[in-house]
């Protein structure tokens, strides 16, 4: 049975569909999910990994999306989709932004397992909210299940 990544990106070829994403809490895992497929090169134009704050607002994020909603909010998943999808010119573009594990301490709004992401398909976002509990699954477990729920939810939207 194939995977959901590849799934995905299957089907993003066949209706030639390109794809971005801008990624924090996955640290870049979404990107190299897509490109485990042959023939993802086709559609994946590139990933942005903007794992601090800082890195956020420098790609585009407002800073004040961040000081008013935090890094941790739909706001800001949105707005990273947004960069994403403008920056490389694709027709889908998917913002994620969250905690793996532990609270952060350069973020009070942290909340142990929990994600926001944004999937922008052309002009319509489709936002999403993701709380787990993460007792007892390292930081990869917990990226693994966020970069899966992207997916499924990516699926659904195509």
């Amino acid at each position: 049975m194939a995977e959901i990544n590849e799934k995905v990106t299957k089907t993003l070829i066949q209706k030639n569909l390109t794809i971005s994403f801008m990624e924090s809490c996955t640290s870049g895992l979404l990107a190299s999910m897509f490109t485990d497929t042959e023939g993802a090169s086709a559609v994946f134009k590139g990933s942005l990994v903007t794992y601090s704050n800082e890195m956020k607002i420098k790609a585009g994020v407002p800073s004040e999306i961040i000081s008013t909603f935090g890094v941790y909010s739909a706001e800001c998943a949105k707005a990273m989709a947004q960069i994403a999808q403008k920056t490389y010119g694709t027709d889908i573009a998917v913002g994620i932004t969250g905690t793996t594990g532990n609270t952060d301490p350069n973020n009070s709004d942290s909340v142990s397992g929990c994600a926001y992401f944004c999937i922008r398909i052309k002009d319509k976002s489709f936002d999403y909210y993701i709380e787990e509990n993460v007792k007892g699954l390292n930081r990869k477990q917990i990226k693994q299940l966020y970069a899966d729920t992207v997916y499924e939810k990516i699926l659904e939207c195509i």
